[in-house]
Order: structure tokens, then sequence, then C-alpha cells
């Protein structure tokens, strides 16, 4: 505690400037401690500047809604620690290439995003990796506190018949839709072609050549090849593809696979380690590359299918009988929102070709085929069909009870956490000295 005190006292790093005032021009301070765990004047100011790189207006940025999220990250990780809770490097790279690779693409390139932070790429991710490794504790420790907490049918009618009429949320203009996806059909030549081209690197790899090196050099998984191929850190059997897990859980440590198809192309998986019931691997991934005949081909096949539909045929059948989208077809085609399990969709959440393509649509319209990507980057056909447009409305609980659930549970949870933050108060040093950050309105009681 007494080290605590004079750690406060240092709060002012002053630089001697020989002028006339002899004014002290403050570099940083301390402005709050949790535990052993400090936050300084500039966190809060990085913060504002990746927020503000994502395009977010200076009335957005709130200086003490970043400081309290900081506050509850901090805490998070100092429980981390007292439950000592391990984040592995493997787990750190990984987490820091996604992000880059997302900035890079918000800046449009490497050179624009060091440009940015007037730091090399090796310099951001070095400054980045311990905040990264910070989050990934906090985001641990919070999943054990919240992500087992469910709510009620009774909880939700509860939660919903106790707002006010001014708290009840208004839902934005909405879209539900259908798809049907044709996806070419590789010739037997092309499906040799790429078959050999893998069993060729697997040889080498084999006799002797660095997995990971073949990994970088040849693999369409542009991800895991920047880390050598490796899938994360450890994976479990349900996270992985059915075909991949299969394969993948019969090798022995540091043994190569043959060749293994699924969804998403052809793979040769290397074994690591086997802990438990989880694994790490590396994989190398040859995605396939259809002909231009071969893709011509499919698209006379879903001009064909959009004759059906135009003729007789209902689209929830052909979305049965022709879509190559095993999560979609047995639905009526049917695209299910996977942030909230429901089939609405609202503007920000579709992706802006699909947007352009189903705004100008009546309900029960479809498009023409249309060429573009599915989710493993294959080129493939697609025909919307427009089921509903719901325009903004305040909720209701009959048509907006997944809406509702979501703040039900939200609520929940923030109560749990409010709970949880009150009782480590007991037991954590947690000191706020007197600042502009002092007085914020907290959603959450920090001082005792």
């Amino acid at each position: 505690m007494k080290f605590l005190t004079i750690l406060q006292s240092i709060v002012v790093v002053c630089l001697s400037i020989t002028t006339q005032a002899q004014s002290p021009i403050v570099l940083d301070q301390i402005i709050a401690v949790i535990g052993d765990e400090m936050i300084k004047q500039s966190d809060i100011d990085n913060q504002a500047i990746q927020m503000k790189q994502f395009g977010a207006k200076d009335n957005d940025i709130k200086p003490c809604k970043i400081f309290e999220d900081m506050l509850f990250q901090k805490l998070l990780v100092h429980q981390s620690k007292l439950d000592s809770i391990q984040v592995s490097d493997s787990e750190i790279d990984a987490e820091i290439n996604r992000r880059i690779e997302m900035f890079i693409g918000e800046a449009g390139s490497l050179q624009k995003l060091e440009t940015f932070y007037g730091k090399t790429e090796l310099e951001i991710k070095t400054e980045w990796r311990p905040l990264i490794k910070e989050q990934i504790l906090a985001q641990r420790v919070q999943s054990s506190l919240t992500g087992k907490i469910e709510v009620s049918p009774n909880e939700i009618r509860k939660y919903f018949l106790g707002l006010n009429p001014d708290s009840i949320p208004t839902i934005p203009l909405q879209y539900e839709y259908a798809q049907i996806v044709i996806k070419p059909t590789l010739t037997d030549t092309e499906e040799a072609e790429i078959k050999k081209k893998l069993e060729e690197i697997r040889q080498r790899a084999i006799k002797g050549e660095n997995f990971s090196k073949l990994a970088v050099l040849y693999s369409d998984d542009t991800e895991s090849a920047k880390m050598g191929g490796l899938l994360g850190d450890y994976v479990s059997r349900g996270e992985l593809v059915p075909e991949f897990a299969a394969a993948a859980f019969r090798l022995k440590e540091g043994e190569i696979s043959r060749i293994v198809k699924t969804n998403y192309g052809y793979h040769i998986i290397q074994m690591i380690e086997l802990k438990g019931e989880k694994v790490k691997l590396k994989h190398i991934l040859l995605r396939p590359k259809p002909s231009m005949a071969t893709i011509q081909n499919t698209g006379k096949k879903a001009d064909s299918v959009y004759a059906l539909l135009r003729d007789t045929l209902k689209f929830e059948r052909a979305a049965l009988l022709y879509s190559s989208d095993e999560k979609t077809k047995y639905n009526g085609g049917k695209y299910i929102n996977p942030y909230t399990n429901s089939s609405k969709f609202e503007v920000q959440m579709i992706e802006p070709t699909i947007l352009h393509t189903i705004k100008n649509l009546q309900p029960g319209q479809i498009t023409e085929p249309i060429l573009t990507y599915d989710e493993t980057g294959m080129q493939v056909y697609k025909i919307f069909k427009l089921i509903s447009i719901t325009p903004e409305h305040k909720a209701t609980l009959l048509d907006d009870y997944q809406t509702i659930k979501e703040k039900a549970l939200q609520e929940k949870k923030q109560k749990a956490i409010a709970q949880w933050i009150a009782n480590k108060q007991e037991t954590t040093y947690i000191s706020i000295p007197n600042s502009k950050y002092s007085n914020c309105a907290f959603k959450y009681n920090w001082k005792k």
C-alpha cells in the first residue's frame, strides 16, 4: 500500500525546458491503479486514436467511457493473474496478425498503416503485444463470469413489461432474404491437377522439408500461412469441419495426413501436439480454381434454375434441389443472422454487394443469377429472394422476441458484472486519484 501511495505521487513526467516561465510539460499521467495494474492517460489517448482510425467522430469518442472500459479490463487482468490463467504466444501472434489485416483493410495498404502510426509493422506489433495479451486474458475471465448466463422466457417477458415506454428500443429497417448458391463442379482433370500439386507438396514435407515454410509458400489459407500453417493454439474436434477433424485426430505427433477434401478445398494436415481432447495442428490448403469454361457452365446451370423459378418451381424447392449451401438449402434458402440467430438483418449487417442486389426488390421478387464469392473464397453464382422488409419501429415482444431476449440477457450479465465488481472491491486495491475522471458518471460503482 505504501508503494502504491508513492507510485500515485509520481504521476507527472516533466521535460526540462530552459524558458523564462520554466513550465513543466506533462508527458503522461497515472490516472488509476487496480491491484498492481495501472492506467495512464496515454492509454486513453491511444484508444481514442484507434477509434478515429475506424471512422469514429469526435463526438462519439467519450473519454469517461474509454476509461471505465479500461478499469474493467484491468480488474479482469488482475483476476487472471490470481487465477493463473495463461495465454500462448501463438494465440497472441494470431490475434495481432488478424488485427493488422483488419487495419490494413481500413487504411488501404500496409504503407498507409505505417504512415498513420509513424512506425514500422514490426514496431506496431511489438507495441501491441502486451495490449493484445491483456485483452485475451480479460476476455477469458469475463467469459467465465457471464458465459453460462441465460434468460428464461419468463425473465424476457418480465424485462420487457418492466421497460419504461421511452426505453423500448427502436428496431431499425431490416431485410429478410433467401439464397440459392450454385457452386462450380471441378472437372476430373481439374481435380486431378490440384491433388497432384498438393501431393507433391506433401511428399516434400515427408522427405524433410520444413512444413511451415511450405505453408507460407503454397497455402491458400493466408491467415494460417503467416504462422507456418498453424491453426491457432489448441482446437477441439467441434471447432473443425467433420472431414478435417476425422483425419486430424487419427494422426500421431509429427505425422502428416493424406489429402483431405472439405468445402474449403484440399488439405494436408500435420499433427503438432495432442493434449487431451484438443490438438495443435498445421495445415496447407489448396483451394479449387475452376477454369473459365467450368465457371461458364456453372452460369448456364444457374440460368436454368432461374428459368424454372420464373416458371412454376418454388424457391424453397429449388434451394433444396440445386443449392450448394448446406447451411441454407434445408431451410428454404433462408439466410440466418449469425449474430442474432434470427432471419432478419439490419442494413449494416448485410454485405454491400448483397444489399445492393436486394434493396430495390419487392418482397417475393427474385434476382437473376449473380457471379460472386462464397465464404470459402470460391467464385459461385447466387440467386436471391427478398422475403420481407420490416420498417423501423418500436420493438414488440411478438415481432422482435430475439432482440428483446438479447437485451434482457445483456442486462442480466451487467448485473452479474456489477455484483462481481462490488465483491472484488472488498479484496482489491482500486484508486482513482482526484482528476477529471473521478467525476465521470460510471455504469458501475468504482468508488467505495
